[in-house]
């Protein structure tokens, strides 16, 4: 039987979320038919939160063509960097209510 469904839909990740289950982090990405129908692609799956946000940098990355190896090494890091400074901004208020 399934267990209810729990997902991490942040529209700084957009088009990626996250679900959520008892053992990993599933890295998960809406994309749309030329009908308009959505369809979720599998990312993968994840025992930690960073690794599940890197595999998103990496896959929003890999999302374009670039023209060195250079320019999407600098696109794969500043996503990256900006997926962990959320996460850092998060623990930073977390941690100042308790």
């Amino acid at each position: 039987m399934f267990k209810n469904l729990r997902f991490i839909k942040d529209p700084v990740l957009a088009p990626y979320y996250i679900q959520l289950d008892d053992h990993c982090y599933i890295a998960q990405k809406s994309t749309f038919s030329e009908s308009g129908k959505e369809y979720q692609n599998t990312i993968g799956h994840y025992g930690k939160l960073g690794i599940c946000l890197e595999a998103i940098a990496r896959d929003s990355a890999k999302s374009q063509s670039y023209d060195s190896l250079k320019e999407f090494v600098e696109r794969f890091e500043q996503k990256s960097e900006e997926l962990k400074n959320l996460i850092r901004l998060w623990l930073k208020h977390f941690t100042m209510r308790f």
